[in-house]
């Protein structure tokens, strides 16, 4: 691949929609043939038609599906993914899905050639080299730096599914298409704008009134008790076993040492280095310009000197201010891409071998830096790297050892679940128990596991099970207690279920107080008068449009409906969360149809993308009612150890 790819360098927006679905629909009997009668085996999480969804991949496209949410959410690091998002059913949700574009792919002659993919790869920035152009040695280096490390034949043949899901995606947006007419109608649309006055009316503005008896708060608690309920909590029981116990002092022959090399060379990529010598000359962090001056003129004095012919290493520990190197000449050593600091980087791999740079500024100071050598990035040879690949393998024949080990005693506490603890005595494995946890719930102790917590919630009785951690430890584990989930007595959520109550009847007093308002206004009142009677201040928004959030407010979208609906003054009380806002309309304003003109190609253009995007969308909602068939219909089986 890589010798190729251097040599590369509506209704009837449903109706095309469906009639793709029907198609496949017709054949997919016949493409997959006779449903197999067998349930899915051990290792499989479920069938369909027959043929088996290994547990390997489920957990694949869990792990996946789980990174990509973490990099969303990545700055709400409080937020439990797991409690909002049942990763395992999406998981198996997106294996059938793909399962399902795959054949709707081959029933409309769609493929991806070797020659789309080899482009696709070679258009990623991090595969690039400086110069834009694709970059093996990178390539390897970026699939090596995954954690676990992802093959080349991995990596290809996702990339390969991807482009081919993007071919059906794209054959199902061709019935999308947006006359002018349809584009004027809608611009005028959203475009109208809107400005409205409005008082803002929240509980606390009644709390005199809103205070709960007991009876009330009595009440309250019957009314919504399953708002309190607590969810199911179990004790797990676990043991860890690691590799370290069948490491062992193994010989491997020169035939082992040259075949794992040869199918791992994403373990052996030797990143692009360069050792460079600098004299550093100091300047503090708030520096004068007369400061950085002086500085620079120091430096500009040796550099002179040098290129005069001056010794480097002996200029260094004359001048460098950097004492960690001084005595060293200056010699940074061999440094990656990525260590040093932006500008000093920047020169040390510009810079030809044995040349001077000019002084560099950095948050330092300046630098006078001068390349000694250069190792360009590639696969460390053979000899080179004959201790790492035997150090690889003393893991791998140590992990492979472990999990035989697991899967024996795995089987061993299947048969007598009751004898997990004896059983973990009998190797010398140290047996712990969890606190009381939710599905959803972490266990610091377990943070290498996250899975293992809510594989334990599908776990029924003493059963057993065991998991992978991302330190490659293995956990077995099972259910030790179990608390069924309950509403707690009203006694002990006492003060909760009072202040709920409380905000529950100040927030109902604020929206009958928005309603008598809205009366008084039809017979005439001003909105001023009635805010000034409670020291209310009355709020213009200025002009806002459908699409945009409501100055001030945000995206409240019941007060932005009423705005768009009511008449010029007429009012209306809306509920927004606890609030409630009285609105009354100032006037409307048409859209700029001379601005329509002028962006009529790109607002057409914008029109076509959001058409695609819900015929897409639609057909994505098509997939899942499928998945959903599939299961009513006995075509995806899934394992009873699974519970999704």
């Amino acid at each position: 691949m890589l010798k190729q790819m251097r040599e590369a360098q509506a209704w009837m927006i449903k109706g095309v929609l469906w009639a793709v679905v029907l198609a496949f629909v017709v054949t997919i009997f016949y493409s997959w043939g006779v449903q197999s009668s067998s349930g899915p085996a051990r290792t499989e999480v479920a069938t369909l038609w027959g043929q088996g969804i290994e547990a390997a991949e489920f957990q694949r496209t869990q792990n996946a599906l789980y990174r990509q949410y973490r990099q969303v959410f990545g700055n709400q690091p409080d937020m439990d993914l797991r409690e909002h998002f049942n990763f395992r059913q999406m998981a198996l949700e997106q294996i059938v899905s793909r399962a399902l574009l795959l054949r709707i792919a081959e029933e409309n002659g769609l493929e991806v050639t070797d020659a789309e993919l080899y482009a696709h790869i070679a258009r990623q920035p991090g595969f690039q080299n400086p110069p834009g152009q694709f970059d093996s040695d990178r390539y390897r280096a970026a699939l090596a730096s995954v954690v676990p490390p992802v093959s080349m034949q991995q990596f290809e043949d996702e990339q390969r599914r991807s482009l081919m899901q993007s071919k059906v995606f794209a054959l199902v947006q061709q019935g999308a298409q947006v006359t002018d007419a349809e584009a004027e109608q809608t611009y005028r649309h959203e475009h109208q704008q809107v400005n409205v006055r409005y008082v803002t009316l929240v509980p606390s503005l009644f709390e005199a009134e809103a205070a709960v008896s007991d009876e009330e708060v009595q009440t309250h608690y019957d009314t919504y008790k399953e708002s309190y309920r607590e969810p199911e909590k179990r004790q797990i029981r676990y043991l860890t076993v690691t590799a370290e116990p069948f490491q062992a002092a193994r010989e491997f022959s020169d035939d082992e040492i040259s075949a794992y090399y040869d199918s791992h060379p994403e373990a052996f990529v030797r990143r692009e280095e360069t050792r460079a010598r600098h004299i550093l000359f100091r300047l503090p962090q708030n520096a004068s310009a007369e400061q950085e001056e002086r500085v620079r003129g120091l430096a500009q004095g040796v550099l002179d000197d040098l290129r005069g012919g001056a010794d480097f290493a002996a200029a260094a520990a004359e001048h460098s201010e950097d004492e960690g190197t001084a005595e060293a000449g200056g010699d940074l050593g061999f440094f990656p891409r990525g260590r040093m600091m932006p500008p000093l980087e920047e020169a040390a791999f510009s810079l030809p071998i044995g040349e001077l740079s000019d002084p560099v500024r950095t948050k330092l100071g300046f630098h006078i830096l001068r390349v000694e050598e250069r190792m360009e990035a590639g696969i460390k040879p053979l000899e080179e790297a004959r201790q790492a690949v035997s150090d690889a393998l003393q893991e791998e024949k140590a992990r492979e050892a472990a999990l035989v080990f697991v899967d024996d005693l795995v089987v061993a506490m299947d048969e007598a679940p009751e004898r997990f603890v004896e059983l973990a005595d009998q190797h010398g494995l140290e047996v712990a128990t969890t606190p009381f946890v939710e599905a959803a719930g972490l266990i610091e102790e377990l943070a290498q596991a996250p899975q293992l917590i809510g594989r334990a919630f599908a776990l029924r009785g003493q059963a057993v099970d065991a998991v992978v951690g991302a330190n490659g430890n293995h956990y077995i584990f099972q259910v030790a207690e179990t608390q069924p989930d309950k509403v707690p007595p009203l006694e002990d959520i006492v003060e909760r279920v009072t202040r709920d109550a409380r905000d529950s009847k100040g927030a109902g007093l604020a929206s009958e107080a928005g309603a008598e308002w809205v009366a008084q206004l039809r017979d005439g009142a001003a909105l001023a008068e009635l805010a000034g009677a409670l020291e209310l201040q009355v709020t213009e928004t200025d002009w806002f449009s459908r699409n945009e959030p409501v100055p001030d407010l945000g995206n409240v979208s019941e007060f932005r409906r009423a705005a768009f609906q009511l008449r010029p003054n007429e009012a209306e009380a809306v509920g927004e969360g606890d609030r409630t806002y009285v609105v009354q309309v100032i006037e409307y304003r048409d859209a700029d149809m001379n601005t329509f003109k002028a962006d009529l190609p790109d607002y057409r253009r914008q029109l076509l993308a959001q058409k695609q995007n819900r015929l897409v969308q639609a057909f994505q909602e098509s997939l899942a009612t499928q998945y959903q068939q599939l299961l009513r219909d006995g075509d995806l089986v899934v394992n009873s150890q699974y519970v999704f």
